[in-house]
């Protein structure tokens, strides 16, 4: 039985309101300027394509974004954590910024979680959360790598930029707040691919072939991305989605058509110049 009157019910249904449509608006960061570290694993090369090439951002609901402020709010518990046990992490540079990397042109990156010195060694450190569930069971019987490419290819990027050897991987159970935490060796020449794959997709013209010629497979299924790639759904027009822009040097942009940068306040204007990638 619910223990509100119809009136208290219909002021906490308006209180949820509020905070989802604040959630939305203020957590939603649009589309990402670079390609991320953090998605260079994902296995559809035309999903990281259209990605960088903004042809849609999907606008998640408001529980969805609390939920990703949560996991970016368990970061700093981690790292609270860690310190308590006395081990010594950063996760902020000199200018108290987030540890950075880039590549291709400024085209592609990330943000590192931070680095701990650990019985005299420097670790990258790299920290998840995952529900109760086979994936968090599956990291303590296969590991990281085989459990969770994408993590395992984003850290061996920041390893490879870094020049470090070894991660301090740690996922938190959301659920009960049990930890995984595992201290991987990291590839540097996985590192090194991913970037080179990330230098394919940025600088291509070309739109990727499918991971699969079927909506119904799984990876397409539950992909942003399926009712463009298969069903001919139209994409976004801004500049990154024209087949007149290329990405250059110096994270910008430029119109082969004017033959000039693309001012980053234009690049979202719709043009009446626009010529889609698809």
């Amino acid at each position: 039985m619910n223990p509100m009157n119809e009136e208290e019910q219909k002021l906490a249904d308006e209180i949820r309101t509020g905070i989802e449509a604040y959630a939305q608006k203020t957590y939603d960061d649009g589309h990402r300027s670079h390609l991320g570290a953090s998605l260079i694993g994902h296995k559809c090369d035309r999903y990281l394509w259209f990605t960088f090439r903004w042809v849609y951002h999907h606008i998640h609901t408001g529980r969805m974004q609390r939920l990703f402020q949560t996991g970016h709010c368990e970061e700093i518990r981690i790292i609270r954590w860690l310190r308590g046990a006395g081990y010594q992490v950063e996760n902020e540079d000199l200018d108290g910024k987030q540890f950075r990397i880039s590549g291709v042109n400024g085209h592609f990156g990330g943000s590192i979680d931070g680095k701990a010195i650990i019985k005299d060694e420097l670790f990258l450190t790299e920290f998840k959360t995952n529900k109760t569930g086979p994936e968090f069971k599956a990291y303590f019987e296969i590991g990281m790598k085989a459990n969770k490419a994408k993590h395992w290819a984003q850290t061996c990027v920041y390893g490879a930029k870094l020049q470090i050897k070894r991660v301090l991987y740690i996922c938190k159970n959301k659920d009960n707040d049990d930890l995984y935490i595992e201290i991987a060796d990291l590839d540097h020449n996985h590192g090194y691919d991913m970037e080179q794959k990330a230098n394919r997709i940025i600088n291509s013209q070309e739109m990727p072939s499918r991971i699969s010629e079927t909506p119904a497979f799984f990876e397409c299924k539950y992909c942003d991305y399926c009712d463009i790639c298969h069903r001919n759904k139209p994409i976004e027009k801004n500049c990154r989605s024209c087949k007149n822009a290329y990405p250059v040097e110096n994270a910008e942009w430029k119109c082969g058509l004017y033959n000039a940068i693309i001012p980053k306040d234009q690049i979202l204007v719709d043009k009446p110049c626009w010529n889609g990638v698809m």
